[in-house]
């Protein structure tokens, strides 16, 4: 290691980076999973009624 330790420098020794976040979590627009009648947020976006009100999809 050389005497003067300087962001950059190759002598530097280096912690690991940290790892990476995994991916994932909430899609970006919840839209096509919203029940038009009572708002209500389904399991998936693919639903023929609403497991609240049972109002058919639009």
């Amino acid at each position: 290691m050389s005497g003067t330790d300087r962001p950059g420098d190759p002598d530097r020794e280096t912690a690991d980076p940290a790892p990476a976040e995994p991916e994932g979590g909430d899609p970006a627009c919840w839209l096509e999973r919203v029940c038009a009648d009572c708002g209500a947020i389904q399991d998936t976006a693919h639903f023929a009624r609403c497991a609240r009100c049972g109002a058919p999809r639009e």
